[in-house]
């Protein structure tokens, strides 16, 4: 029979050898303070390159955010100069035209002193010319192609809100500045109307205003959603109300808090003549303008034309 193993031979070296190893893997397994911050360390840099790269990117994202909104400048003055010029052009030869139609008033005013009557085809030629005069008055109905923009009201706007100039709402000045931008691309005729309402004929003595919530074109109450159609050369309108940092860009500048902006060309469409016909000075005195002249010329010229 073996003996019985003695207590030298159970703390063998192998037998410790075990122990130690078993004690080195319960060590490896519950780290260290050094191990903890060595990982609390690594944690804080992961962090730090977290939120740096963030401000890289928005940093990067707003840097190319200016050169859009530079360019976008600098195309829109390019386009603004080059519709200034286009324009002067144009006024440059309206102001030939005038004086052209003037010579040839002067001319027949000077043929009615010196024969007491006038042909039938210097009859037609004042007729026609009084007929452009009420045509750029506004005193009769035109009709051609344009464009159509429409302004409505944020429906997340407060109407109840005592303040009356919220930035979601369409106000008088918002108008007024679509208004004379298509005035400056000469446009031939504008009209505006409101949700429901008959178009109005805009003329130079068409007032745009509010009155304290409500917004009255021609002393006419219009509701939103506002629609200002104008006739005229198409391109060149559309160019000027949209061009970069014009009307409809700034219209647009509060984005979703701002108002609702639609711009559309239109192939053709009929504005009515101006309501109210001729306005009558009430203070300011005047000779008689050679239109006046010419429209009283013509018509006693028609009366003798008739009689024979």
């Amino acid at each position: 029979m073996n003996a019985p193993l003695s207590a030298s031979s159970r703390n063998s070296p192998s037998s410790d050898l075990a122990t130690a190893e078993k004690s080195a893997v319960v060590a490896s397994a519950s780290p260290t303070p050094r191990a903890y911050k060595g990982r609390s360390w690594m944690l804080s840099l992961t962090g730090v390159c977290f939120v740096f790269g963030a401000l890289v990117a928005m940093q990067l994202r707003a840097t190319q955010q200016m050169r859009d909104n530079r360019l976008k400048e600098k195309q829109g003055a390019v386009q603004a100069v080059t519709l200034a010029t286009e324009m002067k052009t144009k006024a440059e030869d309206a102001a030939r035209e005038r004086e052209k139609m003037e010579a040839q008033l002067t001319k027949l005013k000077d043929d009615l002193k010196q024969n007491g009557s006038l042909s039938k085809g210097q009859i037609t030629a004042l007729s026609g010319q009084i007929k452009e005069l009420q045509t750029v008055s506004g005193l009769t109905p035109v009709s051609g192609p344009g464009i159509k923009i429409v302004l409505s009201d944020n429906p997340n706007v407060d109407t109840n809100d005592a303040s009356l100039a919220l930035p979601g709402l369409v106000h008088d000045y918002d108008l007024l500045q679509v208004v004379n931008e298509l005035r400056s691309a000469k446009a031939d005729a504008i009209a505006v109307y409101g949700a429901g309402g008959e178009p109005v004929r805009v003329t130079g003595y068409t007032p745009i205003r509010c009155v304290g919530p409500t917004i009255m074109v021609n002393w006419e109450q219009v509701a939103a959603p506002f629609t200002i159609e104008a006739v005229g050369n198409t391109d060149r309108m559309f160019s000027a109300v949209m061009m970069g940092g014009g009307i409809i860009d700034s219209l647009k500048s509060l984005g979703e808090a701002g108002i609702g902006v639609k711009v559309e060309k239109v192939g053709g469409m009929e504005l009515p003549a101006a309501s109210g016909g001729v306005p009558k000075l009430r203070v300011a005195k005047t000779e008689a303008t050679d239109a006046e002249k010419a429209s009283a010329i013509v018509s006693d010229a028609e009366k003798k034309v008739e009689a024979q």
